[in-house]
């Protein structure tokens, strides 16, 4: 609507010149010494206009000229960036299909003609690092520091991550560096950690534990999972005794009866032959939650009459009428009693759902305990057979 105003204003003042110029053209004389110009008024105010008119071009003409140089530039840089993108967008895509080497190929090809060059770089070292190309890998990340100095959080992080597989001390090395230069950085500290949690290396991430419970991509139920591994990887590295028992007595009530935790602690004091007490903490944090390994653990106990662990541990089959540790235990519990027709039950039953050769062990023994030596030889020829149907480097049944 402004425009429609616009121009009805410019074409009334347009047909209002025309009008009195076709009522009188008027008369203009200009003396410059001898010289004497007589035109009409008309005439003059075109002839002006059209002067006006150009100049302009002439102007225009010459800073066209001028800017002409800076526009090729231009124009030769939105070309190569352009032509970068394509070979970004054919890497993603060959990407999406797992073709790593044509990704690698297209990503690093236009890298530094483009807005994203470190996208390029840190892309095609991702994707030479699958590829196990180490030396490229590692190229492309120089590269990558060398053209973008002020994004080096970024690439030690893609570096660090890309490092953690086959190198992880050089890959900690960097996030411990990077931690010192950008301590409010939450991204390195959680990667920090994680590598540290991947290494068992607790004490070191013990000092991290305050950084961690203030960070806020940290959430609680995260929070707790990292705390109980530490605690757990901290009784499992005990030396001593008395480091181990020390470490216990740092905990509360709560983290004690935490599974994880708790299996860590019987598991080294098994290891000592200490095991006084631990038969009443492991029925109490059954209670809580199951936990197969504790299952495992408590049909292993040897001190105490077996006959009333066999009591408790058998109501737990309502809940866990299928599982083949918890028939483990039972079986030994109840051959330690002397119920060797029990106790060989549970066992066949555990060989039923799952044949380990432990189980056979365990069942083997029950029938030697009972003066069956014969049948005991027949379950040690079935542990072989399934032995040699095992396929090489196979771990114990012993959960984890």
């Amino acid at each position: 609507m402004k425009q429609v105003i616009i121009w009805a204003i410019v074409f009334g003042v347009s047909t209002l010149l025309a009008s009195l110029m076709l009522h009188d053209n008027g008369h203009l004389s200009m003396v410059w010494g001898d010289w004497v110009i007589e035109t009409s008024l008309s005439f003059a105010l075109a002839s002006a206009v059209v002067g006006f008119l150009l100049v302009y071009l002439l102007i225009r003409l010459l800073l066209n000229l001028w800017h002409f140089p800076a526009f090729w530039r231009n124009r030769s840089r939105m070309k190569r960036y352009t032509k970068a993108e394509n070979a970004m967008a054919k890497g993603m895509i060959a990407l999406e299909y797992g073709d790593w080497q044509k990704a690698e190929k297209q990503l690093i090809k236009s890298a530094k003609h483009s807005e994203a060059g470190l996208v390029h770089y840190l892309s095609a070292a991702k994707m030479a690092d699958n590829q196990q190309a180490w030396a490229r890998r590692d190229q492309y990340l120089a590269q990558a520091r060398s053209e973008y100095p002020d994004e080096y959080v970024t690439i030690g992080l893609v570096e660090a991550r890309l490092l953690s597989d086959d190198n992880p001390e050089v890959a900690l090395t960097i996030l411990e560096t990077l931690h010192e230069q950008q301590p409010k950085q939450q991204t390195i500290l959680v990667e920090y950690a994680r590598l540290l949690r991947e290494l068992h290396l607790w004490e070191r991430l013990e000092t991290l534990m305050p950084e961690l419970k203030r960070c806020r991509s940290v959430g609680r139920d995260d929070y707790a999972e990292i705390e109980v591994e530490l605690w757990a990887g901290k009784l499992a590295n005990a030396s001593t005794e008395e480091r181990l028992e020390s470490i216990w007595q740092q905990l509360d009530n709560r983290q004690k009866l935490t599974a994880p935790i708790l299996a860590e602690y019987v598991e080294q004091r098994l290891g000592w032959q200490q095991e006084v007490g631990l038969a009443e903490w492991i029925e109490k944090s059954l209670k809580k939650q199951w936990n197969d390994r504790l299952v495992y653990q408590y049909g292993r106990l040897s001190i105490g009459p077996a006959f009333e662990r066999l009591k408790k541990a058998e109501p737990w089959l309502k809940l866990q009428p299928e599982n083949p540790v918890l028939l483990l235990s039972l079986g030994r519990l109840a051959c330690r009693s002397q119920l060797w027709g029990r106790g060989q039950s549970y066992l066949k039953k555990s060989l039923g759902l799952r044949a380990e050769i432990e189980t056979f062990h365990a069942l083997a023994q029950c029938y030697e305990s009972e003066g069956e030596e014969r049948q005991a030889a027949l379950i040690y020829k079935q542990a072989i057979l399934q032995l040699e149907k095992k396929p090489a480097g196979t771990a114990s049944d012993e959960p984890g």
